[in-house]
């Protein structure tokens, strides 16, 4: 066997590239990896252009091509090749469908926990106990027997009734339950036309009376205030129901 070169220049065919210099282990190295084709060719390095030559046609790299080496069973031996196993692409297929499935039941449990949630918060904050403000035209509680007494009192855990007097006499008694807040400014709007000069008014409510309806009435109070059909008003809260 020739001694090896070395450098040898390398010619790409395919490429039509050419590399000066190539040291002789990288050239192999080459071959082995497959990088280097049998239809390359090679030259010793600064050589002419005869002197071309084939990777094939070099004894040193024969061993490095594919296929150069000693085939299983090519001394005599029958090589018994395994039985060719198809890919269990299907059941694959089947586990990637399941992937991609979305899991819904974390997000209805957190659907339902929020559910609760609000429903507690709206049944519980519908009747929270009344926080009556400093009124802005506030008088003082006084036993003027013109003033108005406009009691609200609950009726049940969502209604409530009104009932009007003048005074510490006891209601009328077509103004001794009113349903609804509407009722109320009418007998009060009676109570008023009936009065020789503008009364003081107050409002008395229940301590777990809806805050709602004590503000509703204080507006109400405000435009008659503003008009001058009422002195004054105010309002304070009940410990228990008036007798």
């Amino acid at each position: 066997m020739a001694s090896a070169p070395k450098a040898l220049d390398v010619w790409y065919v395919t490429a039509n590239t050419v590399y000066r210099g190539v040291p002789y282990q990288v050239v192999a190295d080459w071959v082995r990896e497959g990088r280097l084709g049998a239809a390359d060719q090679l030259r010793p390095a600064g050589s002419g252009d005869r002197d071309w030559r084939t990777v094939g046609t070099w004894e040193l790299f024969a061993d490095y091509l594919p296929g150069s080496g000693t085939a299983p069973g090519a001394e005599g031996g029958e090589v018994e090749l395994p039985e060719p196993v198809e890919p269990e692409s299907h059941g694959r297929k089947v586990r990637e469908a399941e992937d991609d499935e979305v899991d819904m039941i974390p997000l209805i449990d957190i659907s339902m926990v929020l559910l609760v949630f609000f429903v507690i918060v709206s049944a519980t904050g519908a009747l929270s106990p009344v926080d009556v403000p400093d009124m802005k035209h506030a008088g003082t509680l006084t036993n003027d027997p013109n003033a108005i007494t406009i009691n609200i009192q609950k009726a049940s855990e969502e209604d409530v009734y009104y009932a009007l007097r003048v005074g510490k006499t006891a209601p009328r008694p077509e103004y001794a339950r009113l349903g609804s807040p509407e009722d109320a400014l009418k007998a009060l709007d009676a109570l008023l036309g009936e009065a020789t000069q503008p009364p003081h008014v107050q409002v008395a409510c229940e301590k777990a009376l809806p805050s709602k309806r004590v503000v509703e009435m204080q507006l109400e109070l405000k435009k008659r205030f503003d008009k001058r059909l009422i002195q004054s008003f105010d309002a304070t809260v009940n410990e228990a129901p008036p007798g």
